[in-house]
């Protein structure tokens, strides 16, 4: 499976192999365990990494907005792949949600550590509901550009 470095940061260039039906079954996959393996890490080892003991209201809200974000995500996906009527959505899914994802999870990291560094004497408690929101917010628009190159494929007619 030949591995071009394009196919993890140009999300131009990977539309327009997806278009083509050029993605490998290898290279699916690699997207495939990529986001299956970045959902794991969201969902269990980053929430348990802090855990105390107990469970803090905004730790709780954050856990469950990101359930719900992901899930409602991917109905809106599915949606703007066509619905029922659409084709490729895994096909799509997949390679998009890796190199769409991973530039928004980066900014979101950046974005966190500086406002950790902005405010280094609020209270964990504020800072987490700040987290929060922020996350939810890079979510809902990691969704809305993803969903934006979803519509678009979906009115390719492939080769």
């Amino acid at each position: 499976m030949p591995i071009n470095h394009r196919d993890f940061w140009d999300t131009r260039h990977l539309k327009s192999e997806l278009a083509a039906h050029a993605v490998t079954e290898g290279a699916l996959f690699f997207y495939f365990l990529a986001v299956t393996g970045f959902d794991w890490l969201q969902f269990t080892v980053i929430r348990l990494s802090s855990f105390s003991g107990t469970i803090s209201a905004w730790e709780l809200v954050d856990a469950l907005s990101s359930l719900v974000f992901t899930l409602g995500g991917l109905v809106f996906l599915f949606g703007c792949n066509g619905g029922t009527h659409g084709k490729d959505f895994l096909y799509r899914y997949f390679p998009l949600s890796f190199v769409v994802g991973w530039k928004f999870m980066v900014s979101l990291f950046v974005v966190l550590w500086l406002g950790g560094r902005a405010m280094p004497n609020t209270p964990a408690a504020d800072m987490g509901w700040a987290s929060t929101i922020i996350s939810a917010a890079f979510n809902i628009a990691m969704f809305l550009r993803i969903g934006l190159h979803m519509k678009q494929l979906s009115r390719v007619t492939p080769a």
